[in-house]
């Protein structure tokens, strides 16, 4: 296909902002050999943008990091750092955008953005919301899962680190007893943290 023929197929299909290879191949009926090749040569002459290696973006609608991060690896949710900032109760700025997944731990950059995401069990893979095309933690899980990752799973913090990130999160904005409650499926140790910030109070 020619440059025009590419762009006219993107604004036909400007309801998808992201097309994996599969989705284009699906719907051009191109091999994917050929497919692959042709692509390519449109994200240098900068026609197009690539996601990731097989995700493209629709110029006539491109998506933003949040949507970006849904498909690099799935299933996944915003959490941790990233989602508290959305909320409004990490003053910090955060420029990683930080995600739960129940596959293994991955880190992907670009220039715009840092996509790093952390593995959890499926047994623990819940307390988000669907926001349309994004899926994004609630603000207590959010918080437990940071908790939970930085400093019981991977120990990249101790509780003096934990404690100082703490510091600057608003906890007047959180549900304390949504995060007694969910605190519940994650084990002693993150309860244990939980009191020693003095965010929950022993029972």
């Amino acid at each position: 296909m020619k440059v025009d023929e590419w762009l006219n197929f993107f604004k036909e299909h400007q309801g998808k902002k992201l097309f994996s290879l599969s989705d284009v191949a699906q719907l051009t009926g191109i091999p994917k050999s050929s497919l692959s090749v042709q692509l390519t040569r449109l994200v240098k002459a900068k026609v197009i943008q690539r996601a990731s290696q097989v995700w493209y973006e629709n110029p006539f609608n491109t998506p933003s990091a949040e949507e970006i991060s849904m498909v690099l690896r799935h299933p996944a949710y915003i959490s941790m750092e990233y989602a508290l900032s959305k909320h409004g109760i990490l003053s910090q700025s955060v420029y990683t955008l930080t995600l739960i997944t129940t596959k293994p731990q991955y880190v992907y950059n670009t220039k715009e953005m840092v996509y790093e995401y952390h593995q959890i069990s499926k047994s623990l893979f819940w307390g988000y919301q669907n926001n349309e095309t994004v899926l994004a933690a609630e603000p207590e899980k959010a918080l437990l899962d940071l908790i939970y990752i930085r400093c019981i799973k991977n120990k990249e913090l101790n509780i003096d680190g934990i404690a100082s990130l703490i510091n600057d999160i608003s906890t007047d904005e959180f549900d304390l007893e949504k995060i007694r409650r969910y605190s519940k499926s994650f084990g002693p140790k993150t309860r244990k943290t939980l009191y020693q910030l003095k965010i929950l109070k022993k029972e």
